[in-house]
């Protein structure tokens, strides 16, 4: 089951601290402090918790004084005070000079503490999935975007990347499955090991067994030399293997050995080897339905599966797209030594509207090729249609009457935002409607 959080208990008495573990461990991720310094320390190595339940009478550091230094630390993290002498401290007192998140005594039933660290947990979690989110997604991990899709995923990353818990990536060839596991992998306490990345699409199983689990010079035709294998150089970091669907079933076995024992050997080679790897898998297939028909094993799949993260196809979130449009420019211009290009508006209209099939891949793709191919600064909507070799109006198949027309009001909205700058008041008076009116449509449509 999927933790809903992370938590950090501060207690020096060590029977409340085993107990208070035991209410929470089932459905949180724990860590404990059995003292004020030691809350202190933790939080400024930067461990990554989203609520403290903190007592308030400790030895040398008290709750008070520990709370206040966590504060300092991270000011966001809601702190729940918990102690057995709600008579010395006054509720109001607390509020006033350290403003925690809640107070609950240790006298109270634990469903008191539970809803309290439940409403704690959901408050930080809205918190980090704002603005502050967003950027760090772009800064650290080059991941572009602000729609409610996307903030899940990057929420996401924040939550298991510090675990060790094994994480399966699904979505549509183009979403950015390999860019999520270069997050997570740096999000992680094996960031400064290794990264291994294997794509496994239509490779034959030698060459993967190969590539997976090294080999000795001589051990087959065309092995002149030794040759570590991923494994190997992945010790203690992270195994990425993409498009683990389309492995054959004879590797499948083999890594499903190495996720039980730990242990391989290279092709040609008898000694075993102890590895630690974290696994990272992505796929664009179905793989239930290719467990149903016995194309992939369904003890590996389980084995693999733990956390899934669902990479959103880019007409899913066109709402991004300005903002990518954006960083593809800039980036493009910027490698390529030349001055910033600009898009005519019809341009980027055209861009907002069209549905890509090879999502964000095609739309990076698209406007790198068209920025090298303009003879020009200003590049047009001829040159866009030409490019993508579409009429003007991208057809949407499927989908009901009703879907269409909010794919049309959001696709419409979206264009005029991007002219107006985001200037909703702009906006409103271009598409003559009310700037309130606007508002509400907006959020009904999830555009951020």
């Amino acid at each position: 089951m999927d933790k809903l959080g992370r938590l950090l208990i501060v207690d020096d008495d060590p029977m409340v601290l085993e107990a208070i573990e035991e209410t929470f461990i089932d459905e949180y991720e724990i860590v404990l402090a059995s003292s004020g310094e030691e809350a202190i320390s933790l939080l400024t190595d930067k461990q990554n918790v989203e609520a403290i339940i903190l007592d308030i009478r400790m030895a040398r550091v008290d709750g008070l004084v520990t709370a206040s230094r966590l504060k300092e630390i991270n000011p966001n993290i809601p702190i729940i005070f918990h102690t057995g002498y709600p008579g010395e401290y006054s509720e109001k007192t607390i509020e006033k000079d350290y403003r925690p998140f809640d107070y609950v005594g240790k006298n109270e039933r634990p469903a008191r503490l539970k809803r309290a660290v439940r409403n704690a947990v959901e408050f930080y979690q809205l918190k980090t999935s704002s603005s502050d989110l967003i950027n760090l997604a772009k800064v650290n991990y080059k991941m572009v975007g602000s729609s409610e899709k996307m903030q899940e995923v990057y929420q996401k990353i924040e939550k298991i990347g510090s675990t060790d818990s094994k994480v399966m990536i699904l979505g549509q060839t183009g979403t950015g499955k390999e860019l999520v596991a270069r997050a997570i992998h740096k999000r992680s306490s094996r960031s400064d090991k290794p990264l291994a990345i294997l794509n496994c699409h239509h490779k034959e199983s030698g060459l993967i067994e190969s590539e997976l689990f090294g080999h000795l010079r001589g051990s087959f035709t065309g092995a002149y030399e030794d040759q570590i294998g991923m494994f190997n150089y992945a010790h203690q970091g992270t195994l990425f293997l993409d498009e683990i669907g389309d492995l054959d079933i004879t590797t499948q076995a083999k890594i499903l050995r190495v996720l039980e024992s730990g242990e391989i050997n290279k092709i040609g080679s008898p000694e075993i080897t102890k590895v630690d790897v974290r696994f990272i898998c992505a796929t664009n297939l179905n793989l239930e339905k290719n467990v149903a028909d016995s194309s992939f094993r369904e003890d590996l799949y389980y084995r693999l599966r733990g956390v899934v993260i669902y990479t959103p196809a880019l007409k899913d979130r066109r709402e991004d797209i300005p903002e990518l449009l954006d960083f593809f420019i800039e980036r493009c211009c910027a490698n390529g030594g030349s001055s910033l290009k600009v898009f005519e508006p019809k341009a980027r209209d055209l861009l907002i509207q069209f549905d890509w099939p090879g999502n964000v891949r095609q739309l990076m793709d698209t406007v790198q090729s068209l920025i090298y191919l303009s003879p020009s600064y200003y590049i047009t909507h001829k040159e866009v249609v030409d490019y993508l070799e579409c009429t003007p109006y991208s057809k949407n198949s499927g989908g009901s009457l009703s879907e269409k027309i909010k794919e049309f009001k959001k696709t419409t909205i979206l264009q005029v935002l991007d002219r107006q700058n985001h200037n909703i008041s702009a906006a409103a008076r271009e598409l003559k409607v009310d700037p309130s009116n606007l508002r509400k449509l907006i959020k009904e449509l999830n555009i951020n």
